[in-house]
């Protein structure tokens, strides 16, 4: 087991009068059972228009058309056409109908949106990338603030996180949603708002980034020493660490992920887009 709980023996007993005062997370949505008819349709005509079956400004077919398609009613079929609205997917205009929006007015950080492009093979190469460029610019000061904003829970549970990963280091998926975990206790360590209202899209990102690498053949363990430091550098309230051992975990991210993404060019131009397109799945 980790010494990072004990790194600091006054923690526990200071976290033991936080808890009472921090409400537990509650990131996970209610469940409802069974996936309603809306929510297909707003998948399935999400995950066309990320996918390019319906290119911005053109305009999609009329409400019985859609219906048919599905099997639904045209009440449903309105009623997903509010949501891919609301999700910037799309404009209704009277006359004109349903119109697909540019992809620049897309709600990029909601994440069922990211999970529609990042099924399209040709959007998920440059969304990862552009995930590693925003790692860069974020998760080191995410780390320094949960350095130095941590309440004695919230490191213990960073530290506690990070034991996980340890020990579920050959559990599949087990050990991938320790790995987010992780970060997004280092994002609410923050006490930032704007920051934690980005963990539902940056969640998603890394999850989809965790799971290539790992079918690339990249062990979670050859990380472990970065994500430790991390959690020693917020236990000792350390922000310039924090730092540090952030920025040597993403330089080995950004490595491993330039690498995969080539390797899988180099696949699909050899073997044809669609042969590899069961691996890119979320």
């Amino acid at each position: 087991m980790s010494t990072i709980v004990f790194l600091l023996p006054e923690i526990q007993s200071m976290a033991n009068s936080d808890q009472s005062a921090n409400a537990s997370r509650t990131r996970t949505r209610e469940s409802t059972g069974a996936i309603s008819v809306v929510d297909r349709l707003v998948s399935a005509l999400g995950r066309d228009i990320a996918g390019g079956v319906w290119r911005p400004e053109e305009t999609l077919p009329t409400e019985p058309e859609i219906a048919h398609r599905f099997g639904a009613g045209r009440n449903a079929v309105r009623e997903a056409v509010k949501i891919l609205t609301a999700k910037g997917f799309v404009r209704t205009e009277r006359r004109a109908g349903t119109i697909v929006r540019p992809e620049f007015c897309w709600n990029l950080l909601d994440p069922e949106v990211l999970s529609w492009m990042l099924s399209a093979l040709s959007n998920r190469d440059n969304l990862l990338e552009e995930l590693s460029e925003l790692r860069s610019i974020i998760a080191p000061t995410v780390a320094a603030l949960a350095a130095t904003h941590a309440s004695a829970e919230e490191t213990l549970r960073i530290g506690e996180a990070y034991d996980q990963m340890e020990k579920l280091t050959d559990e599949m998926p087990r050990v991938i949603d320790a790995d987010v975990n992780f970060h997004e206790l280092l994002f609410e360590a923050t006490h930032n708002r704007l920051l934690v209202a980005l963990v539902p899209a940056f969640s998603h990102l890394l999850r989809t980034n965790f799971e290539i690498s790992v079918r690339a053949g990249k062990p979670v363990s050859r990380n472990l020493k970065e994500h430790r430091q991390i959690a020693e550098a917020v236990a000792r309230r350390d922000p310039e660490a924090a730092q540090r051992a952030t920025r040597k975990l993403l330089a080995k991210n950004a490595a491993d992920l330039s690498e995969m993404i080539k390797k899988e060019r180099r696949t699909r131009g050899g073997s044809g887009q669609r042969a590899t397109e069961g691996s890119a799945s979320v």
